[in-house]
């Protein structure tokens, strides 16, 4: 099959627009040769029919080719690279919007939850189980006109609001740039409380006050959220691999 019939079964697969849909263009600008752009390609086809359950749920499948655009973006070294990371990053992406969705506020918990039972899970069956978690949020259309508003509004924020921000996006980029393994959790904990304190400091907040310690718990989530990703795609790339617990 060639590169536009494979272009072609993914957008229809997805059941995105003609005008939503760029990945031509994504996939020009990252690689050269013909033969590994039909790789890739062949690589995301198989990976969205592990979502075929939940084909006709649109709004759902946008989310999907969303992550496939995003996980293009990023910088891979070989193309199995591409495909490890298409896995993550689109399991991060939906347990994310479902926490936001059911407004949990004992996230700790709650993705301690997802990885234990999700531990032993293949790539298919795990989908499966996350797509059953996700369906009645792609279809609440209350909740999906709300995304839609938020997607489309330039959001403003007051001075206390943007330095958190700037706070929490220096935090991403940060976790970004580390080696996020579980043997060394500890560690990253308080490395990232230390990277915290700095920028607090940066921004003359106090590190003792309601609002910066309710941060300081806040970015703490994003790094457990990270460590979870790891536990769970360790454990479905080996089924004999024992968890290591998040602390």
């Amino acid at each position: 099959m060639d590169l536009e019939s494979k272009l072609f079964e993914i957008k229809a697969y997805l059941s995105i627009s003609e005008e939503d849909f760029n990945l031509r263009n994504k996939i020009d600008n990252y690689f050269d040769s013909d033969d590994t752009k039909i790789e890739i390609l062949s690589k995301i086809i198989l990976f969205i029919y592990n979502f075929s359950m939940f084909k006709k749920i649109q709004p759902f499948m946008h989310s999907v080719y969303n992550c496939i655009e995003k996980t293009l973006e990023l910088k891979i070294e070989t193309i199995n690279d591409f495909n490890e990371l298409l896995i993550k990053n689109t399991i991060m992406y939906f347990i994310q919007h479902y926490i936001d969705y059911a407004q949990l506020t004992q996230k700790r918990q709650i993705l301690k939850l997802l990885s234990d039972s999700l531990d032993r899970l293949q790539i298919q069956p795990l989908i499966i189980n996350l797509g059953l978690l996700l369906k009645p949020m792609y279809q609440d259309q209350n909740y999906l006109d709300q995304l839609k508003f938020i997607e489309e509004i330039e959001i403003t924020y007051d001075s206390n609001d943007q330095i958190e921000v700037q706070i929490k996006s220096s935090v991403d980029n940060w976790l970004r740039s580390q080696q996020i393994d579980l043997d060394n959790q500890n560690e990253l904990k308080s490395q990232l409380k230390e990277y915290y304190n700095e920028l607090a400091k940066d921004y003359n907040l106090s590190i003792e006050s309601d609002n910066s310690q309710r941060i300081l718990g806040e970015i703490m989530e994003m790094l457990t959220m990270k460590l979870t990703m790891v536990s769970l795609m360790d454990s479905m790339a080996d089924e004999s691999f024992e968890p290591v617990p998040i602390k």
